[in-house]
């Protein structure tokens, strides 16, 4: 029986699924295709209703298949990640042009012993405007930088963490304060023990 002629008979328009259940259920039953549509029809021993059944689980076999499926490819799609990280052999990176992290610790590290403090926003705007003539509200004083890796391709990416840069003072030729100038990132720059770098990003 094809599906056209079941559709006509009974009025139902199965799925593909529905109706490769309804043509098994045809092929085993005891009668014409016009005697098979009238049962349907009439749900006559329950047959559509074992039909339905009988799609229901074959639908959730083939989710519970997907889903499977899906797992598997994650768990094989976080395995190629991690190779690749061991491959590429991310390492942290530091900019060279930059106040090295090691530079700046070896300053902070002075805070709790009291020869150092932090400055406060309003002070190291005052500091940098002073020393290098910029305008007071053109100026952002910055509290972190991101943290970079790169790989054994020379490749740089952002880690997602950020590091600790807020301004510090000891002495007059020994601080530093990282800002920028200018609206949105603007131009970037560090002042460290009365310098003025650019700071490279």
């Amino acid at each position: 029986m094809m599906i056209e002629e079941f559709e006509k008979r009974t009025g139902f328009y199965p799925t593909q699924v529905q109706y490769e259940a309804i043509e098994r259920a045809y092929m085993d039953f005891n009668g014409d295709k016009d005697a098979f549509c009238k049962a349907y029809k009439k749900n006559a021993d329950g047959i559509a209703e074992r039909i339905q059944r009988e799609v229901n689980m074959a639908t959730f076999k083939a989710q519970n298949a997907q889903a499977a499926e899906l797992t598997r490819r994650d768990v094989e799609i976080e395995r190629l990640k991690k190779e690749l990280e061991r491959e590429q052999e991310w390492k942290p990176y530091e900019d060279t042009h930059n106040v090295t992290q090691e530079q700046y610790t070896d300053l902070a590290e002075s805070v709790p012993g009291g020869a150092a403090r932090y400055m406060t926003d309003a002070e190291a705007l005052d500091w940098v405007c002073s020393e290098f003539g910029f305008d007071r509200s053109m100026v952002t004083i910055l509290h972190e930088i991101d943290e970079y890796e790169v790989n054994r391709h020379h490749q740089l990416r952002r880690t997602g963490k950020k590091i600790d840069r807020r301004p510090v003072y000891c002495a007059t030729d020994y601080h530093y304060i990282r800002f920028n100038v200018g609206r949105g990132t603007g131009w970037m720059w560090e002042a460290w023990n009365g310098q003025l770098r650019p700071f490279y990003n």
